[in-house]
């Protein structure tokens, strides 16, 4: 406990912004009495990586007025290889500390909400809670690879204070069912970004659709503040007491909410789907009238063939397991590039294109009937087939069909009974 006590000193005295270290035996002597210990909670923001919220703890020192509020969610899209690491699913995030007052600056610059919960810890579990962030933020501790449902600034706030509680946040919310999946709370929190919410939808597996329990759902920091107000703990005198002592709106600017159920874009995406259909079905008129036509049903091959790269490249290649095993390959398919060039060329009828066509064809069959079974095959994918399958049809029936006449084809038509007085007509 003393070399803890003085790891705490010691990283207090070189926290970043030139914070003042909290005495050592002030934590060792008082026992943790003169601290008090702050669960905050930041509301969603504008960008993507601000839309499920944030989270912190906060500890303070009512004796010299020192407050630490420890950061779990600090990365750097700058910093060398982030990205890199970020696209192969392996980023690096780390612990930060910082004061209260530079902590609210910093979020009312970026209009987001601010609430502290007071947590009514004895003493001893407010020393250790601190003791234990202050070992956190070392050097050799503070980073770690980042996850963003299983290992986030949300879930590692919840698990110290689940290891400072003895294990009482886990043990009322482990295997209680929870609101939802990894998609339904993924899909209302970005539904304010169009294109990511797309990229988002397709590129999910059936492992993001599996149902959540309270434990689970804590990768959002909503949730953990759900959880923790709602926890009982032991009193000292025999009965239990709410685990939040109070809560206090430091800011509330209201400028940005998340959707409280998850949207539906099977109808609007289902419309685009038919007009992208009726526009790449004109590409069958030969000539230069179905170009335009030929166009957008090689542009939809194109967009599905490159995205099922994009899938394969997330399943095979990368470290993100929510990407595993995605069914959207049946529906978004790198079959569709083999097909691409039966809308142009004129020896696109052999046996490899035939047999391209075919598997794409099966493969938006398939992905028709998952997407139609979703608790048999496990996964969401009703909003992507409602676009990918009339597109694809449509774009197929085109690579099948448009195909100008070759000239032993012409000379075929030439030689049919009635040419020749049909000619001289």
């Amino acid at each position: 406990m003393r070399g803890a006590v003085r790891a705490l000193a010691l990283v207090l005295a070189l926290a970043p912004g030139g914070v003042a270290p909290l005495p050592a035996q002030e934590v060792e002597g008082g026992g943790g009495a003169s601290l008090q210990t702050f669960l905050v909670t930041m509301g969603p923001g504008a960008d993507v990586y601000e839309r499920f919220g944030h989270n912190a703890i906060w500890i303070r020192d009512t004796t010299s007025g020192l407050d630490l509020v420890y950061n779990y969610g600090t990365f750097d899209f700058d910093e060398p290889g982030f990205v890199g690491r970020f696209v192969f699913g392996r980023p690096r995030y780390w612990l930060d500390v910082g004061t209260i007052d530079g902590t609210l600056r910093l979020y009312a610059h970026r209009q987001r909400d601010v609430v502290v919960q007071e947590l009514a810890l004895s003493p001893a579990k407010r020393a250790e809670l601190a003791i234990r962030l202050a070992e956190n933020i070392l050097p050799a501790n503070r980073s770690y690879d980042y996850d963003y449902y299983r290992d986030n600034c949300s879930t590692r706030v919840r698990d110290i204070l689940d290891l400072v509680l003895g294990g009482a946040l886990r043990s009322t919310t482990a295997g209680v069912p929870g609101e939802g999946t990894l998609r339904f709370h993924t899909q209302r929190s970005v539904s304010n970004d169009p294109a990511m919410y797309l990229g988002i939808l397709a590129a999910f597996g059936p492992s993001v659709d599996r149902p959540l329990d309270q434990w689970g759902e804590m990768f959002l920091p909503a949730k953990v503040q759900q959880r923790v107000r709602e926890l009982r703990v032991p009193d000292g005198r025999g009965g239990e007491m709410p685990l939040v002592l109070r809560e206090d709106t430091l800011l509330a600017v209201g400028a940005f909410a998340v959707e409280s159920g998850r949207p539906d874009w099977s109808g609007p995406l289902f419309g685009a789907g038919v007009l992208i259909a009726l526009a790449s079905l004109t590409g069958m008129i030969r000539g230069a009238g179905g170009i335009p036509g030929r166009l957008v049903a090689g542009a939809w091959l194109l967009t599905s063939g490159i995205g099922g790269g994009i899938l394969l490249f997330l399943w095979f290649a990368t470290d993100h397991r929510a990407a595993t095993g995605n069914l959207n390959l049946l529906l978004l398919s790198p079959l569709a590039l083999a097909v691409l060039p039966g809308i142009w060329r004129r020896g696109a009828a052999g046996r490899w294109s035939r047999a391209a066509r075919a598997g794409y064809g099966v493969s938006l069959l398939a992905g028709g009937v998952a997407a139609l079974l979703p608790s048999l095959f496990t996964q969401q994918m009703g909003e992507i087939a409602a676009i990918a399958v009339v597109s694809g049809v449509a774009a197929l029936l085109v690579a099948s069909g448009a195909q100008p006449p070759t000239r032993a084809s012409a000379a075929a038509a030439s030689l049919r009974p009635g040419a020749a007085t049909n000619a001289a007509r």
